[in-house]
Parts: C-alpha cells; structure tokens; sequence
C-alpha cells in the first residue's frame, strides 16, 4: 500500500485505454493490438480490483461496489483463467484498491466481502497489493477522504499506477445508464480470440432479470 500510495498519479489519455465504469469489468492479454491499459476511477467506497494470471498476462479490471460482490469475484475468476488455460505455468495474483474510513464503514464492509470472496474460490489467489480503507484514508480537518480514487494497469508490463482519465468511453452515458436503472452487475468484457480477432462483449443479465 504504501508504494503504491507514494506515487504520482498519471493522466491518462484515450489512446490504447480500454476504461471501466462502476459494476464493469474488462479482461485482456497482453497480446491485443487495440488495448494496452485497463483503468478505472472516481472510487470513493468502492474498491478497485486487478486480477492477472502471470503466465497468461491474463489481467482484469473491475470496479466494485458491493452490489454482488461473490458472483463478481466469480465472474473475473472464470474470465482470466479463460484466457490461461493453455499456459502450463504463472499464478494468480489479485491488488486491491479503494476505500476509506467513511463514517457508515461501507468500505471496511465491502474490503471483507471481497476477502471472503477470493477465499472461497477453489483455485489459489495471491495478494500483492491491500491498499484499501484505513491504508488508503487521509484526514483533512477531521474529514476523511480516499487517498487514491483511481488506478490504471499497463497489461503488457503488469504496472499498476494511480490515474485520473479525462475521457471514460467509449459510449459513456449509455453505459453509464445502467447503475441509474438499478442493475446489479455488467460485464463489460474485452477480448481476443479466434486468431486476434477484437471481440467485444456487453452483457446487462440483471436489466434482463428484472423484465
């Protein structure tokens, strides 16, 4: 946390960044031509994931709030290790990020759920980086705010950063439309397959159940 934490935060511009808005995720390797960051920002009590499978370079990003979090841990589990299972070595490796010490302990609920969540996956999953509620809280005349409210990854070279991002497509609003309407969880997935083909994958099955 405390590396993490000493760095400056980068900008990030659009050019190669695939961004991820809250109840999203993405998942790539480092083998696609179109995206090379994975990024995600405005997290107050929301806690930013990124899983990466070290053989594969599989990473994935997602920004969570709490409103499913074991079916999410699930579904970013099942995708990475989609994208590795002809690699015949590398782990699992998790960082958490996001969160503060806010007065209705929102984050400190969901640092536990996401904890529990990863604990019951059957497969093994490291923890690399725990930056999150009391280890990303800062005072200002005793107010507390969050000491970083977005990160970026770099899926070729395996960086994670803190990041702001001027632009949040493609299609913002629409895909921001969503949260408004009460959907648990979308899954905004990217992906290569079928010999480098970009595939792109948008799929609301809570706005689905509810009809």
């Amino acid at each position: 946390a405390k590396l993490l934490r000493s760095q400056p935060t980068q900008i990030v511009e659009p050019k190669g960044l695939l961004y991820v808005q809250q109840r999203e995720f993405a998942v790539t390797t480092p083998n696609d031509g179109s995206v090379s960051i994975l990024g995600s920002d405005d997290a107050t009590t929301c806690h930013l994931i990124v899983l990466r499978h070290t053989g594969s370079g599989a990473t994935c990003l997602t920004h969570c709030d709490g409103s499913d979090t074991e079916a999410e841990v699930s579904l970013i589990m099942s995708s990475v290790k989609s994208f590795s299972n002809t690699t015949g070595y590398g782990r699992l490796e998790v960082h958490l990020v996001g969160g503060f010490n806010d007065d209705r302990q929102l984050s400190q609920k969901l640092t536990n759920q996401l904890l529990r969540a990863f604990d019951l996956q059957p497969d093994d999953v490291h923890l690399v980086t725990f930056c999150v509620t009391e280890l990303n809280d800062r005072e200002e005349k005793d107010i507390h705010f969050p000491i970083i409210y977005g990160i970026a990854v770099n899926v070729k070279t395996a960086e994670i950063f803190p990041a702001t991002f001027p632009e949040k497509g493609p299609d913002e609003d629409l895909r921001s439309a969503h949260v408004l309407t009460g959907a648990r969880v979308s899954i905004n997935k990217w992906a290569i397959k079928f010999q480098s083909q970009l595939c792109f994958f948008w799929l609301q099955w809570s706005l689905l159940l509810a009809r």
